[in-house]
């Protein structure tokens, strides 16, 4: 696996670990405000149940050199940049931090610049 591919699984799994975290404080301060609310609950089954799985899974297949592994990695990219596009500016449109909407799109793009770059560096690797 190439230097940058490694640092784009590396980088992949540092966000998936900074969602899991924001997960955990939120069932320990907010458990109640997430089942009252289906929209934050269907956040967190999709996160638990899939991206977080799938970009550990996809991560895992890359670094051991398995076919399915880039596609799974390319899968789990999207998911995770359509799962922040839609918890972000949820979050931040329902005023949750007091964060300023304009700073969910320097979120998003900054994600979208590191999903381009994981993707070429995937797609300039050669074949397992």
């Amino acid at each position: 696996m190439s230097k940058r591919l490694r640092i784009a699984v590396y980088v992949l799994w540092g966000l998936l670990g900074l969602l899991a975290l924001g997960w955990i404080y939120g069932v320990a301060t907010g458990w109640d405000e997430i089942v009252s609310r289906p929209v934050r609950l269907a956040y967190i089954i999709c996160d638990a149940g899939l991206v977080i799985p799938l970009g550990v899974v996809a991560g895992l297949g890359l670094r051991r050199g398995r076919t399915w592994a880039p596609a799974l990695f390319a899968l789990a990219l999207g998911a995770l940049l359509f799962d922040v596009a839609h918890g972000v500016f949820y979050l931040i449109w329902d005023n949750y931090f007091g964060i300023p909407l304009w700073l969910g799109f320097v979120l998003l793009a900054v994600l979208a610049g590191y999903v381009v770059f994981a993707l070429k560096a995937l797609w300039t690797e050669p074949a397992p």
